[in-house]
């Protein structure tokens, strides 16, 4: 009797320990949860392609300056209306634009005494305004001015237009024949009869300018100007000039002038011819 009740109180009780014991061990035999990753590290971005070396201009030489400035200090020997050796200086500003215009001006002076007497004192200005002289046709303009205390010259003023026939503009060779018409006026010493002449002239006029080879250039001028109420009274000025580069600034200039008036006042001889050599600096 007792035994038939411990038997139906212990099996389920073995039960119940047989189900716990299953439990635990599927528990211990059973896979562990994953651990959590860490989040995956970013690739590292691939180098950036170098930026294309920027393409330098192509270097241009400095535009150079339009304006010249020119001095030049020379010896003359003149032979003439008085026989003696002089200092004479010149200076030159010109600005050249062959596009549009060319503008020109000439000072020049010179001074000498023979056996300690004033044997020679004068002075010039010329202008010269020249639009586009590149074209075959080109107008120009002009102003002088001009003093000669051995000529009897207190002043002589002209001033004129016309236009030029470029033959040719361009190195080595340059030519131009130039045609117009100009007022002037002259106001001579006061023992001069008469004392004061206004004349209308016509102007003719040819320049010509060869490179013989670089630095060595030769000029030719010719102008010739009669008066139009007496053809017989004219002026004629005519001078062949070589220079010689011997730097970038420095040249030698050596020039010959013939200067024919064919009326000049009682005791002025018609003729003065000059020869002149010297240093031409070119500033810039």
């Amino acid at each position: 009797m007792h035994r038939r009740h411990l038997r139906s109180f212990a099996i389920p009780c073995l039960a119940v320990v047989l189900s716990a014991t299953a439990g635990r061990a599927g528990a211990q035999t059973a896979a562990p949860p994953a651990a959590p990753t860490a989040p995956a590290a970013p690739a590292p971005a691939a180098p950036a392609a170098p930026a294309p070396a920027a393409t330098a201009p192509p270097q241009t030489p400095p535009r150079r300056s339009p304006w010249r400035l020119g001095t030049e200090l020379a010896f003359t020997d003149i032979s003439g209306n008085r026989q003696l050796q002089l200092f004479q200086s010149t200076v030159t500003i010109a600005r050249q634009m062959p596009e549009t215009f060319n503008f020109d001006l000439k000072l020049e002076g010179r001074y000498g005494e023979s056996n300690h007497q004033e044997a020679a004192r004068s002075a010039a200005a010329h202008t010269r305004l020249d639009w586009t002289p590149r074209a075959l046709v080109s107008p120009f303009l002009s102003l002088d001015f001009e003093y000669d205390h051995v000529r009897l010259i207190d002043a002589r003023v002209s001033g004129g237009v016309g236009v030029n026939l470029n033959l040719s503009y361009r190195d080595p060779t340059r030519a131009t024949v130039a045609l117009g018409l100009i007022e002037e006026y002259v106001d001579y010493a006061a023992a001069t009869v008469p004392n004061q002449v206004n004349d209308t002239r016509l102007h003719a006029r040819l320049a010509f300018v060869q490179v013989l080879r670089p630095g060595v250039q030769i000029e030719i001028n010719g102008r010739y100007q009669p008066a139009t109420a007496r053809l017989w009274d004219y002026l004629l000025k005519v001078d062949g000039a070589m220079r010689v580069a011997l730097t970038t600034k420095l040249a030698w200039r050596t020039a010959y002038t013939w200067n024919r008036d064919s009326t000049p006042p009682a005791g002025v001889r018609p003729d003065d011819r000059t020869l002149t050599t010297g240093l031409l600096i070119q500033w810039w």
